[in-house]
């Protein structure tokens, strides 16, 4: 798989889907057992310039079908106060008006319509409320995923700029010895020169005048 990645960056053979290919460098990195090998930074080269990040949300319901919105919906109503209050409300209004109509009532006691009613409103509103839940999952699984390969992202730019700031604290360590090697070896040279020219001072002998001017030693 490597060597076809290679062939890809080196522009023999380019994919057509570059979250493709963005999926295939994620899982070749996996697979490294260190993120400062060579090859880790042949892939973190390639995968820097592309984005990871992805909105899961924005693309799941540009891809939902109508049957899929009406879930979200239906469970978000169903899932309210307003919903259970309204629909308390309208038992309470229909058992009310049943109850006073008596024997003229359209659904008299013990309220079989209302209860047949309830019983295919409960049928109908649990598999809408799997749908959109199994819904809520896909996206959670996605999101889980995104959230994934943006931490593995990050985790290989980290290593990478451990790579570098190792790469430059022993630059500079380096050039810290060669700094002092050099200062060791001015100082040396000046010291040698300082006493050379002690040697050569108390070398030399004095000469002094006279008062006739005649010089004398």
């Amino acid at each position: 798989m490597y060597n076809d990645l290679l062939l890809n960056r080196m522009g023999a053979t380019p994919m057509d889907d570059p979250d493709e290919h963005v999926q295939e460098l994620i899982e070749e990195i996996e697979e490294l057992k260190s993120l400062l090998s060579p090859e880790a930074q042949r892939l973190i080269n390639d995968l820097r310039p592309r984005i990871v990040t992805d909105d899961v949300y924005e693309e799941m319901e540009e891809q939902a079908t109508l049957g899929d919105r009406l879930a979200d919906k239906i469970s978000a109503v169903a899932g309210s106060w307003r919903f259970i209050i309204s629909f308390c409300v309208l038992m309470a209004v229909w058992i009310g008006v049943n109850a006073f109509m008596g024997s003229k009532a359209f659904d008299p006691f013990p309220f079989i319509l209302l209860n047949l009613t309830l019983s295919t409103l409960a049928a109908l509103q649990a598999p809408v409320i799997l749908m959109s839940q199994n819904r809520q999952g896909e996206k959670d699984r996605a999101v889980a995923q995104n959230d994934y390969q943006v931490n593995l992202k990050s985790e290989v730019e980290i290593a990478d700029l451990h790579r570098k700031v190792d790469s430059l604290t022993e630059a500079l360590t380096m050039q810290t010895r060669l700094v002092n090697a050099l200062v060791a070896a001015r100082h040396k040279e000046l010291s040698a020169t300082v006493r050379a020219m002690e040697i050569n001072r108390m070398g030399a002998v004095p000469v002094a005048s006279n008062r006739n001017g005649h010089h004398i030693e």
